[in-house]
């Protein structure tokens, strides 16, 4: 099995549930501002709790790992759905 598995940014994941940002925050219990500094500095998001991470993971419908990128990952290639 020579399958390449490709990661996503959480933005990409988003866009992929077809959640906006709002949908995602209460999902997953957390803020929309949360998830918007998660979205916007990967540093945030690396220094996450593991509960916000399982929380953003289970919303989404993946694993916690899938959430985290390689250095090569590209940005989307559709367009995403932003709070209203």
């Amino acid at each position: 099995m020579n399958e390449k598995y490709e990661k996503f940014t959480l933005r990409q994941w988003r866009g992929i549930r077809d959640m906006r940002v709002n949908e995602l925050a209460t999902e997953s219990g957390l803020t929309v501002k949360t998830i918007n500094n998660y979205e916007r500095d990967i540093d945030r998001l690396r220094g996450a709790s593991y509960k916000n991470l399982e929380a953003i993971a289970k919303a989404l419908g993946i694993s916690v790992g899938d959430i985290f990128l390689s250095p090569t990952s590209e940005k989307p290639k559709y367009p995403v759905k932003e709070a209203v």
